[in-house]
């Protein structure tokens, strides 16, 4: 059984009270600016960018990318000029910042644990800050060099979407291929760490967590308590068996959302001839496949809510598209261009569900295949039929472009 855990890193992973450590790192960066800007106008705005990074709905942009449009050309600083000085500030002055946390023990033995059993292991933190600043924290947590055995770490370079938003974790599981093992989420914030996840359907373990907080529903659904019980509750995961459960709107919008930038990180890297490659006459390749989703999107998906929008309790019937890969023939009419297509179409799709009322939501239909059904639910199939491409596009480049 392949364990994926996704374990955050402050308070968690780290002893690092907020309160003290937040208010050392903007003296130190301030002070390290101050030749540029002055720390009574650096301050609001470098709050305001990272403000910007939690709060704006979703864009093509990472993280990174809406916090530097928030703070440099306000403060009227061209990045490429400031950038060495920061890359300089935390790769130096940053560390000094060690003294106001702690090692905690029990996460190494934790991440031992989770080492000895082969799991998966990704580091979601919120992702507010560089590469290099999550990298340097994980070595003040007793992790660095050998001892390393991270996935991935989240930063804002990397992230199209922050705590608490679903569509965060989404991401995650998607540039891991949606693991079809147990997936599970550790950490120490309720608001951040364990209700977002579990709209994914993603158990987590509330590291010390106090009960009195949770409604009577959650006393029966969340795990917690201190750091040193989660080994044991990781050993009684159930497996899923490859089965997603997603059941929330959020859960299933943050899945929609991801998905774009999932297939856009996944294929980065790739040459025009890789889009085309195929192992045998009846697999499909990364254009088909990709192909496919955008138009599912644009001819069934979106024509579909609307008819359940606008109609009462509407007939739906089921379309099978799977022709349309070689009557279509994507392999010779398509250019890798359908990526952004379809991350257009997509972006489109969700700004027009995100803003649906919950009766909206419930609107009834009647499928050919499903029978009688909502909105919701169909939607859901949409977020499920995504998971499958990605788990396939996944699936190949590991197989086909491993080590490209």
């Amino acid at each position: 059984m392949s364990v994926t855990l996704l374990i955050d890193l402050d308070d968690t992973l780290l002893i690092n009270p907020l309160e003290s450590f937040m208010p050392a790192y903007i003296t130190l960066l301030s002070t390290k600016l101050s030749p540029h800007v002055a720390p009574e106008k650096m301050v609001p705005q470098l709050l305001a960018a990272t403000d910007c990074m939690i709060k704006t709905p979703s864009t093509t942009k990472t993280l990174e990318q809406i916090f530097d449009e928030n703070f440099y050309p306000v403060l009227g600083l061209e990045k490429s000029s400031i950038e060495p000085l920061i890359n300089d500030f935390y790769q130096n002055e940053f560390n000094q910042l060690q003294s106001v946390t702690a090692l905690r023990p029990e996460a190494v033995k934790l991440i031992d644990f989770a080492v000895s059993k082969n799991y998966t292991i990704v580091v979601a933190t919120n992702p507010l800050f560089p590469q290099t600043a999550m990298r340097s924290r994980l070595n003040w947590a007793g992790f660095s060099g050998n001892n390393f055995p991270f996935e991935f770490v989240t930063s804002y370079e990397l992230m199209h979407f922050s705590k608490p938003k679903p569509a965060y974790y989404a991401e995650i599981l998607g540039r891991l291929g949606w693991p079809r093992g147990p997936i599970c989420m550790v950490g120490n914030s309720l608001k951040e760490d364990i209700l977002p996840s579990a709209l994914l359907g993603i158990p987590g373990f509330w590291v010390d967590g106090k009960i009195e907080k949770l409604d009577v529903a959650q006393r029966n659904q969340i795990s917690l308590g201190p750091l040193e019980e989660v080994i044991p509750w990781l050993e009684k995961l159930p497996d899923p068996d490859g089965q997603i459960n997603l059941r929330d709107v959020q859960g299933v919008l943050g899945t929609l959302r991801s998905t774009p930038f999932v297939l856009q990180y996944l294929t980065e890297n790739l040459q025009d001839a890789d889009w085309k490659k195929k192992t045998s006459a009846q697999d499909l390749s990364l254009l088909e496949l990709v192909s496919h989703l955008l138009d599912v999107e644009v001819e069934i998906n979106a024509p579909r809510i609307e008819t359940v929008l606008s109609e009462d309790d509407p007939f739906i019937a089921g379309i099978d598209s799977d022709p349309w890969i070689v009557e279509r023939q994507y392999q010779t009419t398509r250019t890798p261009q359908v990526i952004n297509d379809f991350m257009t179409q997509r972006l489109s799709s969700v700004e027009r569900l995100a803003s649906l009322s919950n009766d909206e939501w419930s609107r009834p239909a009647h499928h050919s295949f499903f029978g009688p059904t909502n909105l919701l639910e169909l939607v859901r199939f949409i977020a499920l039929h995504d998971i499958d491409h990605i788990r396939h596009v996944y699936s190949l480049i590991q197989t086909d472009f491993k080590g490209k």
